[in-house]
């Protein structure tokens, strides 16, 4: 574990219930005070101003460099399911460390948003199932401004931008942060 990081578990609810606390978890986590992300930010604001980007070019960036960077690996458990959210700071952490940072959707979401969100653009969680149990077992972000919304999907290989196509979608969820 990397100086400064702690580890919480909490026992949650399963199905729907479970994954709205842990979709709220995960806008907590977003918001939350982070000197590690907000100096990632701020870097990323000289860089736009340097460069005159515009911001969907700065938001493509940004999508770009986390995917290039983070390694998708799914929660563990043997039994049970141990869902991880690591900390958008930690993931950078990780990064700036080793080069790369491992966790699953809920992990590259939490990293997108917190960074996103202090770039300016509204954040919205969206989770989603496409088997017929309706269960949600992915996420992804929804990011808009301008009248533009735009899906940011970082464990697919699909372009920025690329949302799942709602006739594959069973259940879905929205959940502005």
């Amino acid at each position: 574990m990397l100086p400064g990081a702690s580890e919480r578990f909490i026992e949650i609810p399963e199905g729907i219930p479970g994954s709205l606390v842990t979709l709220n978890r995960m806008g907590a986590m977003i918001r939350a005070q982070d000197e590690v992300v907000d100096h990632f930010v701020g870097g990323l604001l000289d860089l736009a101003e340097s460069q005159s980007l515009e911001p969907r070019s700065l938001a493509a960036l940004v999508f770009e460099w986390v995917r290039s960077r983070m390694l998708y690996l799914p929660d563990r458990g043997d039994e049970e399911l141990i869902e991880e959210i690591r900390t958008p700071g930690y993931l950078l952490q990780e990064i700036d460390r080793y080069g790369n940072a491992v966790g699953d959707c809920d992990d590259y979401v939490v990293l997108y948003g917190a960074v996103y969100a202090r770039l300016g653009w509204p954040v919205t969680l969206v989770a989603v199932s496409t088997h017929d149990d309706k269960l949600l077992d992915h996420v992804y972000l929804a990011i808009g401004r301008d009248g533009e919304r735009i899906s940011v999907d970082g464990i697919v290989a699909d372009p920025f931008g690329w949302e799942i196509p709602e006739t594959e979608i069973t259940n879905k969820v929205h959940v502005s942060v």
